[in-house]
């Protein structure tokens, strides 16, 4: 039997040894677990978009601090919270400020965001707070925050009306290079957007306080046709997706560095971002004017750029253009600097400022001094051509410019001596100053008594044997120009003083004015006056003609002191003085004048250099007289009108003006003895006044009771009467009468009814009515016309139409006290049924025109020879036997028979006095119509 071993007993059980390595086990797992338990936060986000719970990260810095274990809607439905784990490191950073946001894939122009979230997933990122109280209840952003004030770079921000097309993350340049970023935007209360920029360290120094920002996001396009475009690109990636640029004016580059915190404007685009100093320029109009366009230069220099325009609330709408002007011409800002605006100008010179039609219009300016100003009028006139020749100003005087322009030449002798530098108005604005440069050492020439006067364009004289262009120089011709001359130095025995700078003299229109004006320059002659109410195209230099020779010109031309007439004064040339008498006549001879009416057409021209300049001319009546001193003539409109000044003058009245002319003549039995001279209404409109001029022989014609009436054409069923005035128009015929001598008159429309006394034997036929009978319807024996009627009146009693007859000398031998007389106008229709019809008449013309016939009995009913003035019955028609009748009766000697009556004007008159008639009766004139 094998011995038992005997051992010490042991104090523990290497059973207990599994329990407490267990327990040690446990220990280690629970402090481990504590060690590695993180931090249970609440984020809550508007949505949860991409966000998965165990899976979604929070990533700080690219490290994973934290998982979303649950998500879960808020109890309002506001949003949704979400559970994180964050891990435990991480407690002293969750403050109440730390920021917690979602970071997404994001494409937008230009720009990609959250690339890596497209494998693994949405992840929130987290930015630690500035707090020092914990939290853990968060609300997350739905974009990331900005970058930290704090942080190393600039901070600023940027004040623009618009957000434009810029967008979180848009870049910021400067000389090309990305400096920064735009981190956030926010809409203000006064509705500007407020910019948050970011600018990175290492180009903090581009940004001084003078820096400018403005937007470069896309393209800046402007311009139009006529200047043309203006297209502004920053980069490309600006293009695509937005961005701001930045830069420094050269004027501010010492300016101090920015701050953060520092607020800037940002502006529209580059131009609108200029740095300048503004001022404002009234214009009359903005035509070519354009906003960032238009250019202020100064001797080809940019000196500023039109920023905008503006219509002014004023009168005339006007137009205000605000100008950035650069800051190194900011001197010239004073209250006496001018503006002007230039155009292209096209004239018979030229092109002038040729250069704007394709650039545009343009501002420039002469700098000024004064007290500081920044708002100013454009000046109207040209502005003036600055000079850098030495020489002296003198001064001009004139009533308007003319065709003077600046820059137009100063002559001496056909020799530029100097320019015209400046045309404004004079101070009182009643005329024009015009400022003349005269180099050296040209401006000797210029004395106190130097007369200046204006030589653009050309002078043309001529006549049909000369013909003369006279023109200082093509220049002038052109340009326009101003020479002068020294009388003092023309045989003249005043000495020569020189004339001091700016000495004022007056600068005449011409040479002639200027001859006019000073006597020192005219020639010698004899000078008279005449006077008109109109001088037609009369002017200055025009020439005075003699049998068409010239033998003076004019040489000004004045109102009287009563402002009615116009004075012309004349020069007769020393050699022709001799052929103006006291008795001589002027007349106007300019240009051409042709008056056609049916008396003809009337051409009356002078000389070509009259037609040209116009003219005067005279000539000297048989009957000369002596010419006085200070003897003033009438000038006469044509040499027709002076040759009827010893006339005799007549007014006539008419009841109209039909028929009757300026040239309608005055005839007396078929002789013109005068015209008409005018031909105008009365005051009252309702009557017609003429003047008429007749031979000074002729005067014993008109008497107060002489008759004029007018003679026309008459077309009646009888033929037509007075058939030459068709042709040359009616005329005023006379009727001599007895009396005072007159000279006014009515002229009636047609010959009275009363007729004249011709030759014959002059009876009255009685009668009822007058039927149609009138003046010139013939009177038959035996169809054998023997006389007319002449006239005819109502008789006394206006019971009877008395008929006034004229029997040719050559047959009143045929009318006796026992003749009778009737009626043969028109035909006598008679017969019957069975018998038939008969027509008869005395004649065609009787037929027509109306008509008497006669028969003398025989033996003693014939009675005794009719004398002039005695009464007849006339019977509507021939009683039985009066047409039977037969008597023998002694032929008158010399008698001459005619087939025609003899017309009224053919006619001659034996005496212009009246036949007494029987019955006798007042004498009564009657003016009846002529016919039906």
């Amino acid at each position: 039997m094998q011995q038992p071993v005997l051992k010490k007993k042991r104090f523990i059980s290497p059973v207990w040894f599994l329990p407490f390595l267990a327990l040690c086990i446990g220990g280690w797992l629970l402090y481990t677990s504590y060690q590695k338990a993180g931090v249970e936060i609440t984020i809550h986000f508007d949505s949860a978009a991409g966000i998965t719970a165990g899976k979604t990260k929070v990533i700080y810095k690219g490290i994973p601090i934290g998982t979303v274990k649950k998500v879960e809607i808020d109890d309002n439905l506001q949003g949704v919270n979400l559970q994180v784990e964050m891990d435990k490191k991480t407690r002293n950073g969750l403050v109440e400020d730390t920021k917690f946001w979602v970071v997404r894939p994001e494409i937008s122009a230009g720009r990609i965001s959250g690339l890596e979230t497209l494998l693994s997933g949405s992840y929130i990122a987290v930015r630690k707070g500035k707090s020092t109280k914990e939290s853990r209840a968060f609300t997350g952003l739905s974009t990331p925050p900005p970058a930290d004030t704090e942080a190393p770079g600039l901070h600023i921000t940027l004040r623009s009306p618009t957000l434009y097309s810029l967008q979180r993350g848009s870049r910021v340049y400067s000389k090309n290079l990305q400096i920064g970023l735009v981190e956030d935007y926010t809409l203000e209360a006064d509705g500007m957007i407020t910019l948050k920029v970011f600018i990175k360290p290492e180009f903090s120094h581009l940004v001084r306080q003078g820096s400018r920002f403005w937007n470069a996001s896309g393209l800046s396009v402007n311009g139009d046709l006529q200047s043309g475009l203006t297209v502004n690109m920053e980069s490309l990636a600006s293009l695509i997706y937005g961005g701001i640029t930045c830069a420094t004016p050269k004027q501010l580059t010492n300016s101090p560095p920015a701050e953060s915190g520092q607020a800037y404007t940002l502006y529209k685009d580059f131009d609108d971002a200029e740095y300048g100093i503004p001022m404002t320029l009234q214009l009359a109009t903005g035509e070519g004017i354009i906003a960032g366009k238009t250019r202020v230069l100064y001797r080809g220099l940019k000196a500023g750029v039109v920023k905008s325009l503006d219509i002014n609330d004023d009168t005339f709408h006007t137009v205000t253009a605000t100008i950035l002007l650069d800051p190194r011409a900011e001197v010239i800002l004073r209250e006496n600097t001018h503006f002007w605006v230039i155009r292209p100008q096209v004239s018979i010179e030229g092109i002038k400022n040729l250069e704007t039609l394709l650039s545009g219009p343009y501002i420039t300016f002469q700098p000024g001094t004064g007290a500081v100003r920044n708002h100013f009028v454009v000046e109207p006139s040209p502005m003036p051509i600055p000079t850098l020749r030495p020489g002296t100003h003198f001064l001009l005087q004139a009533k308007d410019s003319g065709s003077l322009k600046i820059g137009a030449p100063v002559l001496y002798r056909k020799i530029a001596v100097g320019e015209i530098t400046d045309i404004k108005l004079s101070g009182d604005g009643r005329g024009v100053q015009t400022t003349i440069l005269i180099y050296q050492p040209y401006d000797a020439l210029v004395l106190e008594d130097s007369v200046f006067w204006n030589v653009s364009g050309l002078q043309v004289k001529g006549s049909l044997s000369n013909f003369k262009i006279n023109l200082s120089s093509m220049r002038t011709m052109l340009a326009g120009g101003i020479t002068f001359t020294n009388p003092s130095s023309v045989g003249r025995k005043k000495q020569a003083v020189r004339a001091k700078p700016e000495t004022v003299f007056r600068i005449y229109e011409g040479y002639h004015e200027a001859v006019q004006n000073e006597p020192s320059l005219q020639p010698k002659g004899l000078t008279l006056k005449v006077h008109t109410n109109n001088p037609a195209n009369v002017d200055v230099g025009s020439p005075i003609l003699f049998n068409n020779i010239k033998v003076g010109e004019v040489m000004g031309l004045t109102l009287d002191d009563q402002s009615t007439r116009i004075n012309i004064d004349l020069l007769i040339f020393k050699k022709f003085q001799h052929l103006v008498t006291g008795s001589s006549r002027f007349f106007s001879l300019s240009g051409i004048k042709a008056e056609a009416s049916l008396q003809g057409i009337s051409v009356e021209t002078g000389p070509l250099e009259a037609i040209i300049d116009g003219g005067i001319s005279f000539y000297n009546p048989e009957k000369t007289t002596k010419l006085k001193r200070n003897q003033t003539f009438s000038l006469y409109r044509n040499k027709e009108a002076a040759e009827y000044a010893g006339r005799l003058q007549l007014s006539l009245r008419l009841h109209n003006a039909k028929g009757i002319n300026k040239h309608t003549k005055i005839r007396y039995q078929g002789i013109e003895i005068g015209r008409v001279t005018a031909v105008q209404f009365d005051q009252n409109l309702d009557q017609v006044l003429a003047r008429a001029m007749v031979q000074k022989e002729a005067e014993k014609l008109f008497r107060t009771d002489s008759v004029l009436y007018m003679v026309g054409p008459q077309i009646g069923l009888a033929g037509i009467q007075n058939l030459d005035t068709v042709i040359s128009g009616a005329y005023i015929s006379v009727r001599p009468g007895t009396g005072k001598s007159a000279h006014e008159f009515t002229v009636l429309p047609q010959a009275p009814g009363r007729s004249e006394t011709y030759a014959g034997l002059n009876i009255v036929l009685e009668s009822t009515t007058r039927g149609s009978l009138k003046p010139g319807s013939p009177i038959y024996y035996r169809q054998v016309p023997v006389g007319r009627i002449t006239g005819y009146e109502l008789s006394p009693t206006g019971q009877q139409v008395w008929l006034e007859a004229n029997i040719r000398p050559e047959y009143q031998y045929l009318i006796h006290t026992g003749t009778k007389f009737w009626n043969v106008s028109g035909i006598e229709v008679s017969g019957g049924v069975f018998s038939g019809m008969t027509i008869s008449t005395e004649s065609m013309e009787a037929m027509v025109r109306g008509g008497v016939a006669l028969a003398t009995p025989e033996g003693e009913k014939m009675g005794s020879v009719a004398a002039a003035g005695d009464h007849f019955v006339l019977a509507k028609k021939a009683a039985a036997g009066w047409k039977s009748w037969a008597p023998e009766l002694a032929t008158a000697p010399n008698k001459e028979v005619h087939s025609t009556p003899m017309a009224p004007e053919q006619t001659s008159l034996i005496v212009p006095n009246r036949v007494k008639r029987k019955p006798a009766a007042p004498d009564r004139k009657v003016v009846l119509p002529m016919g039906e």
